[in-house]
Order: C-alpha cells, then sequence, then structure tokens
C-alpha cells in the first residue's frame, strides 16, 4: 500500500493491524482518484472511517487544502498517525466515532468539498452519514461525497439532494460518486 502520485509519491503506508478494517483494494483506490482527481487541489477533505488514513494521506499529497481523519477504532488511529507522520501539511486526526465528529465539525463552522465514506459493510452507516452531512450544512455546494460499499441497494434509499455522478464495481466493492446539491 502507498501513496500513487503527488509530493508524497510511492511513499508506503502501512494497513491497520485490527481485524476489523479492511484496506480498499490498490485497483479500487485508483480508479477512485481518476475519478475525482480534479476535486482534490484545494479542498476541505473530511476521511470518515478512515481506516489506515489511506485516502486522506493522497488527498494531502495532491496539495489538498486540509484533511480531516475520523476514526473511532483505536488501532487505526495509530496508523494514521504513522502513516502521517512527517507530512506538513494541515491535518486533523480525530479518534471518534462518526456521528460525535459531525456534530463537532458544526462547532468549528467547517465546510467539506471531498468527503469520503468507507464505512464498515453491512452498516447502514454511510445513508446515516449523508444524511447528517446534509442536515448539519457541513458540504459546500456541489461538494463530492466518494462512497464505497458492499452491496448493490446500499444507496438505494439516497437523499434526494445528492446525485449519483459516477458508479462503479469492483469484484464485491461498489464506488459511488455523489454531488451534493443544495
Amino acid at each position: 500500500m502507498q501513496i500513487i502520485t503527488g509530493k508524497y509519491r510511492s511513499r508506503k503506508l502501512v494497513p491497520v493491524s485490527a481485524e476489523t478494517t479492511r484496506p480498499t483494494l490498490a485497483r479500487v483506490k485508483e480508479s477512485v482518484f481518476n475519478m475525482i482527481s480534479d476535486k482534490i487541489e484545494g479542498a476541505c477533505v473530511l476521511d470518515l472511517f478512515a481506516g489506515s488514513g489511506a485516502f486522506g494521506a493522497e488527498c494531502i499529497s495532491r496539495n489538498a487544502s486540509v484533511v480531516y481523519f475520523v476514526d473511532a477504532n483505536k488501532e487505526a488511529i495509530k496508523t494514521i498517525n504513522i502513516n502521517t507522520k512527517n507530512m506538513k501539511e494541515e491535518f486533523y486526526v480525530l479518534g471518534v466515532d462518526y456521528k460525535t465528529a459531525l456534530k463537532k465539525f458544526i462547532d468549528q463552522n467547517l465546510k467539506f468539498d471531498l468527503v469520503y465514506l468507507d464505512p464498515p459493510y453491512k452498516s447502514d452507516f454511510a445513508l446515516q452519514a449523508l444524511d447528517m452531512l446534509y442536515q448539519l450544512n457541513l458540504l459546500n455546494e456541489n461538494a463530492c461525497i466518494v462512497v464505497e460499499h458492499d452491496n448493490q441497494n446500499d444507496l438505494k434509499n439516497l437523499p434526494s439532494c445528492y446525485i449519483i455522478e459516477k458508479s462503479k464495481k469492483y469484484g464485491i466493492v461498489y464506488v459511488e460518486v455523489l454531488k451534493f446539491l443544495r
């Protein structure tokens, strides 16, 4: 596992040692970044359910203005800190559950341009997070949200403020690129 391109290109990333966290496959990660490459530079990025922090680290490497990593798993937080060590760009690592983090972001007056959601499979956390991002007014107009999930029906009840711009399937993994509309 490594950063694909940018100022930290080829930097090795370590995976989370916890059994409950699964890394995104390299071909999926590369495809995702090909789909959203024009949305990263200068963006305020949220890597929710961050795991190893590979998505956020890649965004740092590609000149995002700031990245927020969120994961409730203590091993994931340790791994994110290892993977971002010596990166001088602006980023924050929060070791809390996603609902707590999203509520904290209101107080900070944050609005995100790019959000990556890779929640535990077989959960409805993606839809809950999408709803909270909208309800708490945490997204800039035309924000891009990438959702990785394992069931074709996971986003069937997508709130109407989101449209699916791109959709790809890789084995059992689905990746949806959403656009937020006010």
